[in-house]
């Protein structure tokens, strides 16, 4: 099962990374965003040196982080569930001799094998441009990456819960469009959750959103104990069972209204 899933997801990797140009225009897209919040917060700190406990050095690589981790969060399969069932593919995909599930796990580890290409070009680059704080040190570089794996999984179960819609609908555009405004602000992508009112924080908390970038960066800042640390990965552990189990029952519903409109 693992061969099969990792020879989708090269393959998926091999054919969005053949168009080099896109590619080129991903990273200066993302740096050209980098560069707007590095504006925005240097006109905030010119009139002081902290805010909620950041000096600027700090805050620019917080947002250096989190725009390079932008692509692992956002590039997903939910348009591609919706493009695959209105041509009429989902009725191959399902007898395939690998499950759906994995199936689309494979082509969402091959976004995100892309998506590391491109994160990791404007990493080096910003890292040359603005300048970037190292961890705090390799444990909490390892707790960091380990977080992001168990983020890419929620995410994943996510987007096949939300893919699900397809059944029921020809277009997934405003699920999609909805998925990006609660992730933009609930993963700390805007802003550190710090800076929201008390109620969205308290919302934060609980869900496992706010674990996808503004806690695997607080660990690489190197802001959270051990003990901590290994609270928040039983928490992302529990949510994806708890999204794995939703996601296996939606799907069961949603395969039996299926409506071919293609092939």
């Amino acid at each position: 099962m693992i061969n099969k899933i990792w020879k989708i997801a090269r393959q998926v990797t091999k054919e969005d990374l053949y168009y080099r140009f896109d590619v080129l225009l991903y990273v200066c897209n993302f740096i050209i965003q980098i560069t707007v919040y590095i504006f925005i917060w240097l006109a905030i700190y010119n009139n002081g040196n902290q805010v909620l406990g950041m000096n600027f050095e700090q805050i620019t690589t917080y947002y250096v982080l989190a725009i390079t981790l932008n692509p692992i969060i956002f590039w997903g399969i939910n348009e591609s569930i919706g493009e695959h069932i209105r041509e009429g593919e989902v009725q191959k995909q399902l007898l395939f001799p690998i499950s759906y599930f994995n199936w689309n796990f494979g082509i969402k580890i091959g976004v995100v094998l892309e998506s590391c290409v491109v994160g990791g070009i404007t990493f080096v680059i910003c890292l040359c441009l603005f300048g970037v704080l190292p961890p705090a040190g390799i444990i909490n570089f390892l707790f960091f990456i380990i977080l992001i794996c168990l983020s890419v999984v929620v995410i994943y179960l996510l987007e096949m819960i939300l893919g699900m819609a397809a059944f029921y609908t020809n277009s997934l555009w405003g699920v999609e469009v909805f998925k990006r405004a609660v992730l933009n602000i609930f993963t700390g992508m805007i802003a550190p959750i710090t800076l929201f009112p008390e109620f969205l924080q308290k919302i934060a908390n609980v869900l496992p959103f706010k674990e996808c970038v503004y806690t695997p960066i607080s660990i690489y800042f190197g802001e959270l104990s051990q003990n901590e640390i290994l609270h928040v990965i039983l928490k992302q552990c529990i949510w994806i069972v708890i999204l794995y189990i939703i996601a296996k029952i939606v799907f069961k519903k949603a395969i039996k209204n299926i409506t071919i409109n293609g092939g």
